[in-house]
């Protein structure tokens, strides 16, 4: 999952940017602390460390900042060659019924409901409790270490180790305690510590679950499936399809890392000051938004402006150089990509995420925009076939 991430968070920087709308053309010259400097440089903000500015004039000036127009010469790319670059992808594994069986329990469990329990009996793995707790260590009461009417699904992994399996087995109302050692990589102040709590059971309900019937499949299918059988064949093609999507991500991470490790890139400064603008106009918008600015979101996070436009400008040549290359790998490997291929991705993108309907496409479209999203699914593509030209080993996937 952390692979997903990843490449989404890489290559959608460079969607956004290489995806911009344009801002203002600049020619010509503009002052800047008694110097004439080229007009780009200066409205973008690129050029505001030229001066000795205030904290405060530099905050309103950068609160000002408008993203100029992409120049037309961005500088130049020379990507490595692809014969030499070698990726990995796991080998496919075949879905079998355990699989499947895994998946259907899964749904299962979303849609778990609770009762109370109709007699007085111990509290069992996969109840839901509501418990007070308090913790002590060393004698002392652990700060933080204590709740009220906590609603706890015992097994849910919600509490350090030892915790949850101790409250088995106990009635509620009565009052008791567990002893439990937290993990070495928990809180540096708490890894390693042993700890005491004390708890009472206030109440316990059992889990009820839905039988996976044909109304079951009727409420889940997206195929029309009918029957069990018919939705266990759905489910398997739909864990295919996860596999193959993950797979495809982890190629096109893997490549876009390499690319970038041995392409040769180089920004001209109208490309950085272009960058430095576009995140700059990004970030007030956002603030903007929330109704504040520049210098009050910089205040709130306890910096100073000048720090933080230190750091937008030493971030810049890393980012603007990501949009150069994913602009390279798109014009030479990349296809015409309709809203049906995007759409497509999204179904794919939704279920390796475990997005269920949580989120929709139109909904993730309207978020995005739907040409930095259509770009976004042009660049992995090209990446894709841009890695049919490298070295591709399978490996054994690593059992998690």
């Amino acid at each position: 999952m952390k692979r997903i991430f990843k490449i989404l968070s890489i290559l959608m920087v460079a969607t956004l940017a290489s995806c911009s709308s344009g801002g203002t053309g600049l020619s010509g010259t503009m002052p800047l602390g008694g110097k004439e400097y080229p007009a780009i440089f200066v409205k973008s903000g690129y050029y505001f460390d030229k001066a000795s500015l205030s904290e405060t004039v530099l905050g309103d000036m950068l609160s000002k900042v408008e993203e100029v127009e992409k120049p037309a010469n961005m500088g130049t790319v020379e990507l490595p060659d692809l014969k030499s670059i070698t990726l990995t992808k796991n080998k496919k594994i075949e879905v079998d019924s355990t699989m499947i069986e895994a998946e259907l329990e899964k749904e299962v469990d979303g849609e778990t409901s609770y009762t109370p329990v109709k007699t007085k009996r111990a509290a069992q793995n996969k109840d839901k409790v509501k418990i007070d707790f308090k913790g002590y260590v060393n004698g002392e009461e652990l700060e933080g270490g204590s709740g009220e009417d906590f609603d706890l699904v015992l097994g849910s992994g919600q509490f350090i180790p030892g915790f949850e399996e101790q409250v088995v087995g106990h009635l509620a109302g009565k009052r008791f305690r567990i002893n439990v050692t937290f993990p070495e990589n928990y809180d540096p102040s708490l890894a390693g510590k042993p700890a005491v709590f004390e708890i009472v059971i206030k109440s316990i309900e059992e889990p009820v679950t839905p039988e996976v019937n044909e109304e079951f499949v009727k409420k889940h299918s997206k195929n029309g499936s009918t029957t069990v059988e018919q939705y266990k064949e759905e489910v398997k093609q739909r864990i295919e399809k996860r596999n193959e999507f993950n797979e495809n991500q982890n190629i096109a991470y893997q490549l876009a890392d390499k690319l970038f490790e041995g392409a040769k890139i180089e920004p001209t400064e109208e490309a950085l000051a272009w960058q430095f603008s576009a995140m700059v106009s990004s970030t007030n918008k956002q603030v903007e938004q929330n109704g504040s600015n520049f210098a009050t979101m910089v205040a709130q996070s306890g910096q100073t402006i000048r720090s933080v436009y230190d750091e937008i400008k030493n971030a810049v040549p890393q980012v603007v150089q990501s949009t150069m290359l994913m602009d390279e790998i798109t014009k030479k490997y990349g296809k015409n990509i309709s809203e049906t291929d995007v759409m497509t991705w999204f179904d794919n993108m939704s279920e390796a995420l475990g997005f269920g309907n949580q989120v929709t496409y139109e909904d993730y479209k309207n978020n995005m925009g739907y040409e930095n999203l259509k770009s976004y699914v042009e660049q992995e593509v090209a990446l894709l076939n841009a890695s049919k030209e490298c070295k591709i080993e399978e490996v054994e996937e690593e059992v998690k």
